[in-house]
């Protein structure tokens, strides 16, 4: 299952046209999305009520080229929760190497490294839950990314 991060849509309105499109349907009440607007940055979230720790972002940028805008979009996990998962993803890393020196190292000079391996175990198994984790959210989030593509389509009529 893969799901494409960066689409290019071009549209033969202007950004200011877009703009104003958007900040239209932003107050709709079937929303499930809630937008925000900043100059040619467009920050498309899922609103708090369905919003879960795999929940997906949309940032929209629109450029204009002569009588064009391109719209390029960007999606991606909560960038807080990608954070939280990284910061554990390096605890886990610098935990592995550590404990693999430790552990070479008392088997150079003859001591028992058990301890040390068994740090080893326990970090490695940090590094795959939190990646499985992570796999596990994005097989949740295609719903949902699927819902934030079709709504941006129905906004900027592409």
């Amino acid at each position: 299952m893969s799901i494409n991060i960066r689409r290019t849509y071009s549209h033969t309105d202007s950004q200011d046209v877009l703009i104003e499109k958007l900040k239209g349907k932003q107050g709709a009440q079937r929303n499930l999305f809630t937008l925000q607007i900043a100059s040619h940055l467009i920050s498309v979230s899922v609103k708090a009520d369905e919003l879960h720790w795999w929940s997906p972002e949309m940032t929209l940028r629109l450029e204009t080229d002569e009588n064009k805008t391109t719209v390029f979009e960007t999606i991606g996990p909560n960038p807080s929760m990608f954070t939280l998962s990284m910061f554990f993803v390096i605890l886990g890393s610098v935990g592995f190497f550590a404990s693999l020196m430790w552990a070479l190292s008392l088997m150079t000079v003859g001591e028992s490294s058990i301890i040390a391996w068994i740090l080893n175990f326990i970090s490695g198994l940090l590094i795959v839950s939190i990646f499985g984790i992570l796999a596990l959210g994005r097989i949740k989030a295609a719903d949902q990314v699927a819902n934030l593509r079709q709504f941006i389509s129905e906004m900027i009529g592409t």
